[in-house]
């Protein structure tokens, strides 16, 4: 709108512009070139105006155009938005469905949890029961091994006593083997060793006295024997005593083994020792949580036999009761029995009048039959003799009639045979009145009669 503006202000300054030019031309140039003049300022009006309609409708389109950009995209968050929502739906469907497996999970995870808990309790009241029985077989086995243990301990020192004296002995004895044989070694070198220095003072002599070589070598070669025997037997000795060197190295060896285990056994034993005191402690331990359980089972056990106690007293009571109803019920039962009987008796006597009412009501049925057709026959009797009453009642109406007309005639005095007729007649009439009124009378028993029938 303000380049609108603005065009539209350029316009009319040009337009000024233009006008204020012809003015001048006029001015300067007067009146053919202001005639000339006149004809473009009478033209700009007009094109100025269709550059404005142009303007406006290419704005118009513009605004349009924009909108219409605006609402496609408006159309295009619209639709985003319902496909979001649509999948928002579907996911929240997804999920609810996966709620609803979770909750049928839960609830048969719930329901396994239950029958698991209820396995738990049986097997806790199992494992209570086993608990008893491995406490039980864990004193027993307590006491068996401490007497294993003490056993295999007087064991080890009896079999140690044994070992040590037996190494002693034969070490001992060796010993004393090698010194008798290094002393009698020693006595046979010494004496050996006196020989060859006798008979090397013999030789001494010998050869002092000797002047022959012959000789001399004879004697020499015989000493050479002696000292050739005399190194055989030191080398014999020698190896007696190499030999008694390696015994008594074997025997230190031995020593040394058995030293060893000694030590080892020692060790073992220690460590038995050891094992023994933690299992002792743990036993003990174990004896004190089961004394403790036990104490709680004797003080539940004596709670129970306070509540057997309870429940025996409470079953005497029952059983009392139970007594005296059955006592009650005795008594009840015999006079229901005397009832009973007293009832049988009285049934058979009902029987008996019912026997009798049944025959009286069968004869009464009888009767009422007779009765009902003799009510029928009767009703149509009555019947007839309604219809005869009506009949000699009007005969009786007329007769009336007739007797007041009678009457009349009769105050006349001249009617003295008239009178004596009327008398006859109401003779008769009188007879048949009275037989009417027992008929009546009849009628009406029967109908009173047939009532309460």
């Amino acid at each position: 709108m303000a380049a609108k503006n603005r065009h539209r202000t350029s316009e009319k300054s040009a337009a000024s512009s233009q006008d204020d030019a012809p003015k001048k031309s006029q001015t300067n140039a007067g009146a053919p070139a202001a005639a000339a003049a006149a004809a473009p300022a009478a033209a700009a009006p007009g094109f100025l105006g269709m550059l404005c309609s142009a303007v406006f409708y290419v704005a118009v389109i513009g605004a349009v155009g924009f909108a219409a950009v605006y609402l496609q995209k408006v159309v295009e968050e619209m639709r985003q938005a319902t496909a979001r929502q649509e999948e928002s739906a579907r996911q929240n469907a997804v999920l609810m469905n996966g709620l609803k497996g979770a909750v049928d999970v839960l609830e048969s995870s719930v329901g396994v949890t239950r029958a698991e808990l209820e396995g738990a309790v049986s097997r806790m009241k199992k494992n209570e029961l086993e608990t008893r029985r491995v406490e039980e077989t864990l004193q027993k086995l307590q006491n068996d091994l401490l007497r294993e243990l003490s056993e295999g301990m007087n064991e080890v020192k009896e079999a140690r006593g044994k070992d040590f004296s037996s190494l002693e002995k034969t070490v001992e004895e060796r010993l004393a083997e090698v010194s008798q044989s290094i002393k009698a070694n020693l006595e046979e070198f010494t004496e050996a060793q006196g020989e060859t220095q006798s008979q090397l003072a013999d030789l001494r002599a010998r050869l002092g006295d000797m002047e022959d070589p012959a000789l001399i070598k004879q004697e020499l070669s015989a000493i050479v024997d002696v000292v050739a025997e005399i190194r055989t037997g030191k080398q014999t000795s020698d190896a007696s005593a190499e030999s008694l060197g390696e015994q008594i190295g074997a025997v230190r060896a031995e020593l040394q083994t058995r030293n060893q285990e000694v030590a080892s056994l020692s060790q073992e034993v220690e460590t038995v020792r050891s094992v023994m005191q933690d299992t002792v402690g743990s036993l003990r331990k174990a004896l004190s949580v089961t004394e403790a359980n036990v104490q709680a089972l004797k003080d539940k056990s004596g709670a129970l036999e306070s509540s057997v106690g309870q429940f025996a007293d409470a079953v005497r009571h029952v059983e009392t009761q139970v007594n005296e109803a059955v006592t009650q019920a005795g008594k009840q039962a015999d006079d229901l029995e005397a009832r009973v009987k007293a009832s049988e008796d009285s049934t058979h006597s009902l029987s008996a009048t019912i026997s009798n009412v049944n025959s009286k009501i069968e004869s009464l049925l009888a009767k009422y039959d007779d009765a009902e057709s003799a009510l029928a026959a009767h009703e149509k009797t009555a019947e007839e003799a309604q219809r005869r009453m009506q009949q000699e009642m009007e005969e009786l109406k007329n007769s009336i009639g007739e007797l007041q007309s009678n009457v009349a005639t009769l105050e006349s005095p001249s009617a003295e045979h008239l009178r004596q007729r009327s008398k006859v007649s109401l003779k008769d009439q009188k007879g048949q009145v009275s037989r009417l009124v027992s008929a009546l009378g009849k009628c009406l028993e029967m109908h009173l009669w047939a009532k309460p029938g």
